[in-house]
């Protein structure tokens, strides 16, 4: 018998077939449902202010600076 995941933020029962992550960081197990990672993913945008247009602008400026650096 299969045992039953479920997230760790918001204990829904996992289905992997549906886009929800099994996984671990470092050692420890993480079971994520696809709501709880698009909040994360939704989180991480707005805490480096990426939601900006003027800062997305100068991050791809420097994307385009460390590529064209390495290419040299």
């Amino acid at each position: 018998m299969e045992k039953k995941v479920n997230c760790n933020i918001c204990d829904s029962e996992i289905e992997e077939d549906n886009g929800d992550i099994v996984g671990k960081f470092g050692i420890s197990p993480v079971a994520f449902c696809v709501w709880c990672v698009s909040s994360m993913t939704d989180m991480v945008i707005q805490l480096n202010g990426f939601d900006d247009i003027d800062t997305l602008k100068d991050r791809i400026n420097d994307l385009e600076e460390e590529q064209y650096a390495e290419q040299k």
